[in-house]
């Protein structure tokens, strides 16, 4: 089995930590896709959420709160790659 070389490793996943918050990794076509569909689990997180609490059920409000939080994420990943262009 080979030794893995810690330096090199985290040498390599830095350079595409900076590559990814530059928005050049992945391409904007793919990272587009990938806001969209959070957008879209987003959105059923809080339709979920909404009828949890229309229930009285324990996980409606963790369910809106996390379905909030993901389309705020997304939509201002979707501003960003919009704003590249």
């Amino acid at each position: 089995m080979e030794r893995l070389d810690v330096r090199n490793h985290t040498k390599k996943h830095m350079e595409i930590a900076k590559k990814a918050a530059s928005g050049l990794y992945p391409n904007k076509r793919v990272a587009r896709i990938g806001s969209i569909i959070g957008m879209g689990l987003g959105v059923i997180l809080i339709i979920v959420g909404i009828l949890g609490i229309i229930q009285s059920a324990v996980f409606g409000l963790g369910s809106l709160i996390a379905g909030a939080a993901t389309c705020i994420s997304n939509g201002f990943n979707l501003k960003r790659i919009k704003g590249k262009n």
